[in-house]
């Protein structure tokens, strides 16, 4: 199928007139003049390279006109808060990130927002108001908290919200198997704790446990143990097999490519290779490229590397009024962030890559190749990780001692 073609300049003008005078009526305080908190999200739309995107955006989405209207005439409170409330949290989220981006509201981490509305309209259904009461403790006091500092570390991933919710559903999976039981938290005993694990086996709910024990809301318990349930990694000929799949075959969406490769040669993680970005890719005077995954830069092979060139030119989504800057190497299509890690995961799952297994496998042959405290400072790992993956593979590099700086 040919590509559309793109709108003449005239055609661009036009559209552009259109869509400026919908956010300004859209964006009008009440007064005949656009909300000034919202000056900055109006210049920072209408200059999206492709006004004809914004105006089917906000066509065809109507929690779009209704949340900017009613941002701009005070009807929903111009904060973090007063955004948890609105009933679409993927239209919620992207005028958050926009709102982020142009100063409207204070940066945070996204992720903690999309959790924290989740978790509110979550509580809105639970019946019981001990559970409600408890659950909402629960989220204000140890889950908020432990995001916010683990965000103060570094940018929090798709992976860190889901495993507060499943920590989140599996506290009120408990709560609910102890009224069947006829059991409150406060009065829990170790053969209901034992026999819950048995049943429900989830390492998550030991957050919830954790939390409660340590505020009182039930006795000083054991918390069960339970084991890791690990695959093995993928064969050396599969992961041969995949990587020369990504080198050649065409079809495949360049960026998806990339990152197979990225993760297949370099080990990479998917939430790490998403906070890429092209200050992360170095050009050598002699043409070659390197990749600052660690400490030094990794030399990237051919043709990986051209493959990688051409991306840097080509990258998606920088077409619409989110990342037109953007210096992700995969940019996402929220403002200023990149991909999603479910959304790269889908695509690398569709191309037969066992993300985890493939990575475990990368890594594991490459302490076989190098040695282990080498491998960890090239790729951004620990030092133990390094060491552990390679005792997994057997390596020849048993009595290696090189140190860390």
């Amino acid at each position: 199928m040919s590509p559309r073609p793109r709108p003449d300049k005239g055609t661009r003008t036009r559209s552009r007139a259109t869509f400026t005078a919908k956010l300004r009526g859209l964006l009008d305080d009440g007064t005949g003049h656009t909300h000034p908190a919202l000056t900055g999200l109006l210049q920072h739309l209408a200059a999206m390279p492709e006004p004809s995107r914004g105006i089917c955006w906000i066509n065809n989405n109507p929690h779009v006109t209704a949340t900017l209207r009613g941002l701009a005439r005070g009807d929903i409170a111009l904060t973090h808060q007063g955004l948890h409330a609105l009933p679409s949290w993927r239209t919620t989220a992207h005028l958050r990130d926009l709102l982020m981006a142009t100063g409207a509201l204070p940066v945070i981490d996204r992720q903690i927002p999309m959790f924290e509305q989740w978790a509110l309209a979550r509580l809105a259904g639970v019946a019981n108001p001990d559970h409600a009461r408890l659950l909402r403790q629960f989220l204000r006091w140890q889950q908020l908290p432990a995001l916010h500092a683990t965000a103060r570390r570094h940018p929090l991933s798709a992976g860190s919200r889901n495993s507060a919710a499943g920590a989140w559903n599996n506290a009120h999976r408990f709560l609910l198997w102890l009224a069947d039981h006829d059991r409150r938290l406060t009065d829990t005993r170790q053969a209901d704790l034992d026999m819950f694990h048995v049943e429900h086996p989830h390492p998550e709910l030991r957050r919830f446990l954790t939390w409660a024990i340590g505020a009182q809301h039930m006795p000083r318990l054991k918390i069960p143990t339970i084991a890791s349930t690990g695959r093995n990694p993928i064969s050396q000929p599969e992961r041969l097999e995949l990587i020369r799949h990504a080198l050649t075959d065409t079809t495949i969406e360049l960026r998806t490519r990339v990152a197979a490769l990225l993760l297949l040669l370099f080990a990479q993680p998917v939430s790490t290779l998403l906070r890429l970005t092209i200050d992360d890719v170095i050009h050598h005077d002699d043409g070659q490229l390197a990749l600052r995954l660690g400490h030094p830069a990794t030399p990237v092979p051919e043709p990986f590397a051209e493959l990688l060139r051409q991306l840097l030119t080509a990258r998606t989504n920088m077409n619409t009024a989110a990342n037109p800057g953007s210096r992700w190497l995969f940019p996402g299509g929220r403002a200023g962030q990149p991909l999603t890690a479910g959304t790269l995961g889908h695509q690398l799952q569709a191309l037969g890559i066992q993300t985890n297994r493939s990575r475990t496998a990368a890594l594991r042959e490459l302490t076989l190749q190098a040695p282990a405290p080498v491998v960890a400072d090239a790729l951004g790992y620990g030092a133990d990780t390094a060491h552990r993956h390679h005792h997994a593979a057997a390596g020849a590099w048993n009595r290696y001692t090189g140190t860390r700086p």
